[in-house]
């Protein structure tokens, strides 16, 4: 099963343009000095764009790790990520913003 990115998958189904959009959040980690915290102002990066499947579930979130000595981007599963469409965050469940930076490189020319 190929994942196709949010756009590619609108373009193709039947689901409304936009009906879940995440492009653009802040990805931030959930956890402080190494425990977990309700509330945190570790940002690792920004959302780019998000991996779906052919049902439109997201697998996996694009996240541009910007200023980051890396400075790429990088793939967040799904099983890791906790969305706050209210706060427009994405928090990375468990992962620091090293930890982060160690996840596997998207390369929009490869399929997944």
């Amino acid at each position: 099963m190929a994942l196709k990115t949010i756009d590619e998958y609108d373009l193709n189904s039947n689901r409304q343009p936009g009906s879940y959009r995440i492009s653009g959040f802040g990805v931030y980690s959930d956890l402080v000095a190494g425990m977990l915290a309700s509330k945190t102002e570790e940002k690792i990066g920004t959302v780019a764009n998000a991996l779906v499947d052919d049902m439109g579930q997201i697998q996996y979130i694009v996240v541009d790790l910007g200023t980051n000595p890396s400075g790429r981007e990088v793939l967040l599963s799904a099983d890791r990520a906790r969305i706050d469409q209210d706060q427009r965050r994405v928090y990375a469940t468990g992962l620091s913003k090293e930890q982060a930076e160690q996840l596997p490189a998207y390369n929009s020319q490869m399929q997944y």
